[in-house]
């Protein structure tokens, strides 16, 4: 029995002295890490919380964390970073394991090793920057890995109160903390985490099995919590900052402007950050059988293709046209319609089928479940398109969304029928994460060097 959990420890081990390598290599930056260091050193813990709850931030949990971060130093960082960074697939995969027990064995095995490789695996198919932004820079990860970990811990103590209907008053008194931590944040994070409790409570209610009192009682208290960390008073004052600094126009937009951007953005990043995530959505369906005649077939190879084009540099239907923005850098002109070249129309039209199929595969495959999860995956992005930083944020908001994706892709590869096709599709998922890695290489190094 022990050797059994040494061995389940020992691919955590890597992946933690791997993390915790690179992170050695990390320093704090010149902007937001160096603002919080110089905040920690000249301000008392209670009198920083007050400052930045009044005039920037209700996000008092990740706020507590900066502080205390920053406080014990770059050290406490890379050490709790690598923790971080490893527990975020590994609840993943557990969670995965708590709503499938029957796909994955009591002892470790080939195939449940593979299963987690590939839940690995989503840090290096995603962006380097969203990595970079959400896992590698200080102030970023704990917003949002720490963050993100402690939703699903969350997660992970209290489900199976809706799974098998068990209640144990330990867990989920355990629970709370980590779920306030969650909700107390990121907004993204904390919208996942009560969508997981509304999404629970509704399915148990719809196939009439009873709900905890409990569950109701730490469900308003995290809904609660979000609505203070929301109606904050330095959330106004931060909102006309960045409004003055990075998008003055954005007061002044129409709802038709403000829709349009909104989804040139949500669809661009599907074509350019969620890429290869479609396509192994796409491919599981294919080879689980859930596309079973001619035509759905053909649309799903054709759509994996296309998503696939850019890794050899061919580009036309994934440029919805604001590749010109950088992020750390005030576009003087923003996108617009009347900007927008045939070509540009093209790739969002593109786009939308390809995510509107995307849905139809999933409920096919997945159930109404799986189809509401992937529609949340898209409102935890789509949220912070009503933000004066759209496009200031960076890759690092699609960070949620990715990581439901690859929940998606491990529910659908469990439903792959034969061992051959599974294996193919490991064998597939392996290809493009190295072929990821390879076209963003120049830029993974330039991150490591500091560049």
């Amino acid at each position: 029995m022990c050797l059994a959990k040494c061995k389940k420890l020992i691919p955590l081990g890597v992946i933690f002295l791997a993390a915790f390598a690179v992170f050695c290599k990390i320093h704090y930056s010149d902007g937001d890490d160096a603002f919080f260091d110089s905040c920690v050193k000249s301000m008392s813990f209670l009198e920083y919380l007050k400052e930045r709850y009044l005039t920037w931030t209700g996000r008092i949990g990740g706020e507590t964390a900066i502080y205390v971060t920053f406080t014990l130093g770059i050290w406490f960082w890379r050490v709790a970073n690598a923790f971080m960074v490893t527990m975020l697939p590994a609840l993943v995969f557990l969670i995965f394991k708590k709503i499938n027990p029957g796909d994955v064995g009591a002892k470790p095995t080939w195939s449940d090793l593979r299963l987690f490789l590939l839940t690995c695996a989503g840090f290096l198919l995603m962006d380097v920057v969203t990595f970079g932004h959400a896992a590698v820079w200080v102030n970023g990860s704990v917003f949002y890995t720490w963050a993100l970990v402690s939703a699903l811990l969350c997660i992970y103590l209290t489900l199976d109160c809706f799974i098998s209907g068990v209640v144990s008053t330990k867990k989920i008194l355990a629970s709370i903390p980590f779920g306030l931590f969650a909700v107390s944040s990121i907004e993204q994070i904390g919208f996942f985490l009560l969508a997981y409790f509304a999404g629970g409570i509704i399915f148990n209610k719809l196939q009439k099995r009873t709900v905890s009192s409990l569950l109701y009682v730490e469900s308003s208290v995290l809904l609660a919590v979000f609505a203070i960390v929301l109606t904050a008073p330095g959330n106004s004052l931060r909102i006309a900052a960045e409004t003055e600094t990075w998008f003055p126009a954005f007061k002044e937009l129409s709802v038709g402007e403000h829709a349009f951007i909104s989804a040139q953005w949500l669809l661009s990043s599907f074509a350019n950050e969620g890429k290869i995530f479609f396509a192994l959505i796409w491919i599981a369906a294919l080879l689980s059988g859930a596309a079973k005649n001619k035509p759905v077939i053909v649309t799903a190879a054709l759509f994996s293709a296309v998503a696939l084009l850019p890794l050899a540099g061919i580009t036309p239907l994934a440029d919805m046209g604001i590749n010109y923005i950088d992020p750390a850098v005030r576009p003087e002109v923003f996108p617009s319609l009347a900007q927008a070249t045939p070509m540009n129309i093209l790739a969002m039209i593109w786009w939308f089928a390809a995510t509107a199929f995307t849905l139809f595969l999933i409920q096919k495959h997945l159930g109404a479940k799986g189809a509401t999860l992937f529609i949340v995956a898209i409102l935890c992005e789509a949220m912070m398109f009503f933000s004066p930083t759209i496009y200031a944020s960076g890759e690092r908001v699609f960070y949620v969304t990715d990581w439901i994706l690859v929940f998606i892709i491990l529910n659908q590869v469990s439903k792959i029928p034969s061992e051959k096709r599974k294996l193919i599709f490991f064998s597939l998922a392996l290809i493009l994460t190295i072929l990821n890695e390879v076209t963003q290489a120049s830029e993974l190094l330039a991150k490591l060097n500091g560049n």
